[in-house]
């Protein structure tokens, strides 16, 4: 029996450190991602897009 519970415990092992190890790598991912997104939405517009969306907005009016 004491080695049934050995065994137990040894298969046991893997599961935690993969999950951790999972855990791990999701933090670090949405780390990353969380500053890829603020670099983002601290960019300045550009003005093409801006007189895009200018333009966009007074067809629409005219309808």
């Amino acid at each position: 029996m004491s080695n049934r519970v050995n065994m137990m415990s040894d298969e046991a092992k893997p599961d935690v450190e993969t999950e951790r190890s999972r855990k791990v790598r999701q933090r670090r991912l949405g780390d990353q991602l969380r500053r890829i997104y603020e670099d983002v939405t601290t960019e300045p517009v550009p003005d093409e897009f801006l007189n895009l969306l200018e333009q966009a907005d007074q067809s629409s009016n005219k309808k």
